[in-house]
């Protein structure tokens, strides 16, 4: 049975594709899936689109194990590929040593993050290329995009943010963010209320990075301040045009 998202998020994302262009006809969408709340509710929302929208595209799933303690046990394979098959998307799971690799980093205390991000990122973007999707999604919404630029600001020095589609030269493949104007807090209602199912993060540096301090201080600031993210977003607008290459 097709599922009935909140008409908020539908807009959002809707607004997303259209104002940079994410999805076109004849697109293969991979969608990265981590089985967090972000990447399940992405794969979840572009099914139903693939059904609904006048484009026609086909989505794809997509799950890099980073294998050892960090990879997908027997129960959770079976809940995400259960899943996937009931929203007809295909989907498949790539086995890395990526876990391995990062354990054995020296400094991986202050690295750990970073070198395994890149090596996901790295299998994602080859294993896209092999499959022939040209388009790989994921699931940034905007608390990510707010954050990413305050982090810049404040610990780089610059006014830089991922954008919302970024081509990449070397891959032939184009990385789209269609939650990225989507708050985390619609994200979670849509998550919890259509019972869209979510594992939990293995990631011994959860909630201990500086990310997560930041995340705590933009929920702290829109507490304070009215319409916090709306003008948050307003002022990304700014730093995204069109397209990006890279």
């Amino acid at each position: 049975m097709p599922k009935v998202f909140p008409r908020m998020l539908y807009h959002l994302v809707g607004k997303a594709i259209s104002d940079f262009n994410l999805i076109a006809e004849n697109d293969v969408v991979l969608v990265a899936v981590s089985g967090g709340k972000d990447s399940m509710l992405l794969a979840s929302i572009l099914a139903e689109l693939h059904r609904r929208a006048p484009v026609k595209f086909q989505v794809r799933a997509l799950t890099i194990d980073p294998g050892g303690e960090l990879g997908l046990d027997p129960e959770e394979r079976a809940t995400l590929e259960s899943y996937f098959e009931s929203l007809g998307v295909p989907y498949n799971i790539v086995p890395t040593e990526i876990a391995k690799i990062v354990e054995a980093y020296p400094n991986k205390k202050n690295t750990a993050c970073s070198l395994c991000a890149n090596l996901r990122r790295g299998a994602l973007h080859k294993t896209a290329q092999e499959m022939g999707a040209n388009k790989v999604a994921l699931g940034h919404h905007l608390d990510d995009a707010i954050e990413t630029l305050f982090l810049n600001m404040f610990y780089q020095g610059s006014l830089r943010c991922f954008h919302p589609r970024t081509y990449l030269t070397r891959r032939e493949v184009t990385v789209i963010r269609p939650l990225v104007y989507v708050p985390e807090e619609e994200i979670i209602k849509a998550v919890k209320r259509l019972e869209i199912p979510v594992l939990t993060a293995k990631c011994p540096y959860a909630g201990h990075t500086l990310r997560q301090a930041m995340k705590d201080r933009v929920t702290e600031l829109a507490r304070e301040i009215p319409g916090f993210r709306n003008q948050l977003r307003g002022a990304l607008g700014d730093l995204w045009s069109p397209k990006k290459e890279v």
